[in-house]
């Protein structure tokens, strides 16, 4: 394997592996919460707010919030009420389950966050260096190839 392959594989398996701990809270089958319903648990957490808000901050459409959201409630995990400021719209706020399923969410990021951390700190400044710049440099890159 090419030192680029292993290094495409490795960020893949990084990103698979990040995403599936950062984003995934342990579930029992009833709450059946997705990445996107934790990540909004997290900003609800932060304050009320509504569907266009959430969107924007996800960049996601209103309809992939809606959906997402409309999960949330059906779980008890957050309530609508009319926009205090916007008659036409909702504001979402969440319910103590929601508190209590989003404190969980933070607390598994705070947990991956410190494993970063330990793994990072093995490695001397100027390798951190290297590392970042790779990793901004990655991440600058375009798909060409339509």
């Amino acid at each position: 394997m090419s030192e680029s392959n292993t290094i495409i594989h490795e960020l893949n398996t990084f990103v698979q592996t990040y995403a599936a701990r950062s984003e995934f809270i342990k579930t029992t089958t009833a709450q059946k919460i997705n990445a996107t319903q934790a990540h909004l648990l997290m900003l609800l957490q932060e304050e009320n707010a509504t569907n266009a808000n959430l969107a924007q901050k996800m960049k996601l459409s209103k309809p992939a919030i809606t959906k997402a959201v409309k999960n949330l409630i059906a779980h008890g995990y957050v309530i609508s009420s009319p926009d205090t400021s916007d008659k036409r719209s909702v504001n979402y706020a969440l319910t103590p389950a929601g508190i209590k399923l989003a404190r969980q969410h933070e607390q598994s990021h705070q947990a991956l966050h410190e494993d970063i951390d330990a793994t990072i700190a093995t490695f001397t400044s100027d390798q951190q260096a290297t590392i970042i710049h790779f990793l901004k440099q990655i991440n600058q890159l375009e798909d060409t190839r339509s």
